[in-house]
C-alpha cells in the first residue's frame, strides 16, 4: 500500500508538473530576480555577474547538482513549481537551460544566489543541504541526454564557484536520475574534469 500510494502522488505530481511546463504566454514572475551569464563573447567576464553578490559571506561547504526531471523548462517555471509546493520560489541557486538553441546552456542566477541564502532542495537521503551551493540542469536525467552546451557550462560554473570558495572535488554531488536506473549523465567525465582543491 505504501509502494503504490507513492506511485500514484509521483504520478500525480509529474503531471502536474508537465501541466505547469505547458507552454504559454510567458508573465514575469514578481519578487524573482533572474539573471543570464552570457559566456559567448571572450571579452566579457561571466565571473563579474556570478560574484557581483552582496559582501555577506556565506560559508559554503559543498556543491549539489540535480535535473529537473523534467523535458524542457527554465529557473522561472522552476521558480513557479517551487512556490506552489511552499518552497517560497526557487530552490536552487543556478539553473542551466538545455534549449532552444540560443537558451541551450544558459545559467540562470537565482534570488537565493543574489542573496546568498541557503538552498531549498532536499535529498531523501541526506536531507536538507545548509550550506550546499544548489544547481539544476533542466532535464531528465532517465530520460534522455543533457546538451553539451549544459555540461560544458555546468563544468565552468563548478570550477568558477571551487576557485572562490575553495570546494573540494569530494564535496560536489551529481544525484542526477534516480539511483535505480543508469543516468545519462557522465558522471565519471564530469569528475575529471574538476579542480582538485
Amino acid at each position: 500500500m505504501v509502494v503504490l500510494g507513492a506511485l500514484v502522488a509521483a504520478m500525480t505530481a509529474t503531471s502536474g508538473l508537465l501541466m505547469l511546463l505547458e507552454p504559454g504566454p510567458t508573465v514575469q514572475t514578481p519578487g524573482v530576480a533572474l539573471t543570464s551569464i552570457d559566456r559567448g563573447q571572450p571579452s566579457d567576464k561571466p565571473q563579474d555577474k556570478l560574484f557581483s553578490t552582496p559582501a555577506v559571506q556565506v560559508p559554503w561547504k559543498s556543491i549539489v547538482i540535480h535535473d529537473s526531471r523534467t523535458p524542457q523548462g527554465s529557473a522561472n517555471t522552476m521558480h513557479q513549481v517551487h512556490q506552489q509546493l511552499g518552497r517560497g520560489g526557487l530552490g536552487y541557486h543556478f539553473v542551466i537551460d538545455n534549449g532552444p538553441s540560443e537558451d541551450n546552456g544558459k545559467i540562470e542566477v537565482g534570488f537565493r544566489w543574489s542573496s546568498q541564502a541557503p538552498g531549498d532542495f532536499f535529498d531523501a537521503q541526506t536531507g536538507a543541504w545548509p550550506d550546499a551551493i544548489g544547481i539544476c540542469l533542466i532535464g531528465d536525467g532517465d530520460q534522455g541526454r543533457f546538451t553539451e552546451a549544459q555540461l560544458r557550462q555546468v563544468v565552468w560554473l563548478v570550477q568558477q564557484l571551487q576557485q572562490r570558495y575553495g570546494i573540494t572535488k569530494d564535496s560536489i554531488y551529481a544525484q542526477v536520475g534516480t539511483r535505480t536506473a543508469a543516468s545519462s549523465f557522465p558522471d565519471a567525465w564530469f569528475r575529471q574534469q574538476l579542480l582538485n582543491n
